[in-house]
């Protein structure tokens, strides 16, 4: 396993490297029990480009993060950079259902989809057989990821 440098979220380079980790564990990753589609634009974002577009769809098993909107999502999320952070990396459940009901991303579409992201950020449930995978993925994400400046 090659030696990634960190890259700033969601910036080309780290969309690119999850892209790669996704598609070197594609075969392995078990379908997900709650399949979401969701398109999801992040604002104020610190590159050349400040409005993200793209999506999540864990319809076809394992989690793709890719840029552009689907025709055909359940819900839509609007926010910050910031947030996104918040939501995608930081991955604290509380603060992420803080997040959705305080007003700081605006949501359209299915609410009952919407849920399942909070699902998503969750830690892997240490009792399921696919847990080491999905940390492993987790973590090699989380490598790739840059930590913000102390």
């Amino acid at each position: 396993m090659p030696l990634v440098s960190p890259h700033p979220f969601l910036s080309p380079a780290w969309i690119e490297a999850v892209t790669e980790i996704r598609d070197e564990y594609r075969d392995r990753i078990p379908s997900s029990d709650f399949p979401i589609k969701a398109n999801v634009t992040v604002t104020d974002a610190p590159f050349d480009e400040s409005t993200i577009v793209g999506h999540v769809d864990t319809s076809g098993g394992a989690i793709t993060l890719e840029l552009g909107h689907l025709d055909d999502s359940d819900f839509a999320l609007e926010t910050t950079y910031e947030v996104a952070h918040q939501i995608f990396v930081d991955r604290d459940p509380q603060q992420l259902m803080t997040i959705l009901v305080g007003g700081q991303v605006k949501l359209t579409g299915d609410s009952s989809k919407i849920l399942g992201l909070a699902g998503m950020a969750a830690p892997p449930d240490p009792e399921s057989a696919s847990t080491s995978l999905a940390r492993e993925v987790v973590r090699r994400i989380d490598d790739i990821t840059a930590k913000p400046d102390a």
